[in-house]
């Protein structure tokens, strides 16, 4: 890992976020807290039937990431941002455990060491960017939605970073930045998060969510407790 990119940047850390650096599902807290400022009785009750059915069918994270978008069909782009940052705010006052810590002292100590810190998460880039400042982290590699005369159409652009989409995401940041995918660490939680841990040097599960760590104890990977 002496070798430097052109950038002069040695390994870059990926960070799924959910679960792994912060203790909610950031997209449904969003979600209820948009319906709390802009009130839609029905589309809510429908959002809650659809993602519900769809949990209770096991369906894959993928379906159920893009027919979450699917809700943000002509929402302001600004609108959703500042609503983001109120949510936020709203998280810090409320949720005294939102943070990981132990996960979130892994990050600080890539940062002193000069490796860069990378979230990759299918949220997206607004629900993502306070914590991000809050932790000093400058890229982002999160679900892109399609905006039109500044609303979203409710449809998500490539590559989705969900599943084999978060590998495809890395693998792309990576290749622009000339740093070796071997040189790289990252930590996820979930069953998800397999393809981008496989695609790095030095993949680390914490502990928690759905599979991951069966397969870390048959492979060798390190484990870790989020607190």
């Amino acid at each position: 890992m002496s070798d430097m990119s052109d950038t002069g940047v040695v390994s870059y850390a990926f960070f799924d976020v959910d679960d792994t650096l912060i203790n909610i599902k950031s997209m449904f807290s969003f979600q209820d807290y948009w319906y709390s400022v802009v009130p839609n009785p029905e589309e809510q009750e429908a959002f809650a039937a659809e993602m519900g059915h769809l949990r209770a069918e096991n369906a894959p994270w993928e379906i159920l990431n893009r027919r979450y978008y699917s809700y943000f069909a002509g929402r302001s782009v600004s609108q959703v941002a500042d609503c983001a940052e109120q949510w936020f705010l709203h998280l810090e006052r409320t949720v005294d455990d939102l943070f990981h810590t132990a996960i979130i002292k892994k990050l600080e100590e890539h940062q002193g060491k000069g490796e860069i810190p990378v979230f990759v998460s299918g949220s997206f880039p607004a629900a993502l960017a306070p914590s991000a400042r809050r932790f000093g982290v400058e890229h982002i590699l999160a679900t892109t939605m399609e905006v039109v005369e500044g609303c979203y159409t409710g449809e998500i652009l490539p590559p989705q970073t969900i599943g084999a989409g978060k590998a495809e995401a890395v693998a792309g940041f990576l290749e622009k930045t000339q740093v070796p995918a071997t040189a790289c660490y990252a930590y996820g939680d979930d069953i998800s998060d397999l393809p981008m841990l496989e695609a790095v040097g030095y993949p680390f599960v914490v502990s928690g969510g759905r599979g991951l760590e069966d397969h870390a104890k048959k492979v060798g990977w390190p484990v870790l407790s989020p607190r």
